[in-house]
């Protein structure tokens, strides 16, 4: 593969060797003309519009509806003077910004059939002297574009291959392209502007253009590719008006979500904060219950009232000495403090019942506390440590539970 391969692959993505090519012609009719054929399934119309204007724009975002949205607000105090048509295009992005230009058209110039192919997607408008930038290389992009047809002469004066200025006269008298550059002379002298060179496509008759009109087209879209997402139609616009309404019935539609969402997540919320302290009120009238009638010397939380009343009524029924005796809940009693030595414990209370044994005591520091229970874990098959408190001066008081 050469190098001129290669450069054509690079190119293939703006490629317009196979694209239609058409003009509008005509003031009041807008007859549109092809001027060149191609073998591709898309055209582009090439339009010298009356009421074209273009304006560059800046804005510290880059969504489109926004930007579009912004601009039809700047727009707003000339509306007075007629209706007018927004298309901008955006040629830079930093950061969160964006940066472009903005087409100005009436309403009335979009009446242009555009044919439609089998995949529904419509051709595209340009402006006519939009896509000759190209021929304006050796002067680093600047001068003027100049298009001539049978009736119209309208031109784009371009700064370093940006646009700032489009012109459109009706087409008379003798050199139209040479008085339109001298204007252009003069315009630029009085703007401090880099006059640049000049470029004239004369596309009046019924002459098929030749390759280098497609070749053209496809640099200067190589050299500004946002011309590509030109498109001054009627369908790109009311497809842009589609899309924003689309996003605004879809915000709409999540702000209805959320609200639902907050007023289900709030009734949630004060579900659970109701049965919370109807859980709490329960757990506080059972331990209260617990303490009335068994324990009224107890303080602080008791874990588990209802299995310690069942456990206080085994033992005053007389069971406590069956199962596992206390003779040999002494012995094991012994046995662990004999087995650790270190295990520095005071029992307080212990009670005994069939099932097993409660005690209450007091241990310097919680790893002594966790150690009991432990020793515990190896004789019986429960042993659990309730309602640890830390008591200044004494230590941690615990409650241990230890089951057979």
């Amino acid at each position: 593969m050469n190098i001129k391969d290669i450069l054509s692959i690079g190119k293939k993505k703006n490629d317009y060797s196979n694209t239609e090519f058409r003009k509008v012609s005509g003031d009041a009719s807008r007859t549109v003309k092809t001027i060149r054929h191609g073998s591709g399934r898309n055209s582009i119309t090439l339009a010298p519009m009356r009421s074209l204007s273009l304006e560059t724009f800046t804005f510290p975002f880059s969504n489109t509806t926004k930007i579009r949205e912004a601009l039809r607000l700047q727009v707003m105090p000339f509306a007075a003077a007629g209706e007018l048509e927004i298309f901008p295009v955006v040629t830079s992005k930093a950061g969160r910004g964006a940066s472009g230009l903005v087409w100005y058209v009436s309403p009335d110039e979009l009446e242009i059939p555009s044919p439609v192919y089998d995949s529904g997607k419509p051709g595209k408008i340009w402006p006519s002297p939009l896509p000759f930038i190209s021929q304006l290389s050796e002067y680093d992009g600047n001068g003027a574009t100049i298009w001539l047809d049978e009736e119209n002469i309208c031109s784009i004066l371009w700064q370093k291959n940006k646009p700032v200025l489009y012109r459109w006269k009706r087409l008379s008298g003798d050199d139209p392209a040479g008085r339109e550059a001298a204007w252009y002379d003069a315009y630029c002298a009085a703007r401090g502007l880099e006059r640049g060179g000049n470029f004239a496509v004369n596309a009046s008759g019924d002459e098929e253009a030749d390759d280098d009109f497609a070749e053209i087209v496809t640099d200067s879209v190589n050299i500004c590719p946002w011309i590509s997402e030109v498109n001054l139609s009627r369908s790109a616009l009311e497809g842009a008006r589609d899309l924003e309404r689309t996003v605004s019935y879809l915000t709409r539609a999540s702000c209805w979500l959320l609200v639902i969402g907050v007023v289900a997540l709030s009734s949630g919320l004060v579900r659970w904060y109701h049965l919370q302290e109807q859980v709490n009120a329960a757990r506080s009238r059972s331990e209260n219950y617990y303490r009335r009638t068994f324990d009224p010397e107890r303080t602080g939380r008791v874990s588990n009232p209802v299995m310690l009343a069942r456990d206080r009524i085994a033992s005053l029924t007389g069971t406590g000495d069956e199962g596992h005796p206390i003779d040999e809940v002494l012995a094991d009693l012994g046995d662990i403090f004999r087995q650790g030595q270190n295990l520095d414990v005071a029992i307080d209370i212990i009670r005994y019942n069939s099932e097993g044994i409660d005690c209450t005591g007091v241990a310097p520091d919680m790893t002594t506390v966790l150690n009991f229970r432990r020793a515990w874990e190896t004789k019986a098959q429960l042993a659990q440590v309730d309602n640890t408190q830390f008591v200044s001066g004494i230590g941690y008081r615990f409650d241990l539970r230890v089951r057979w």
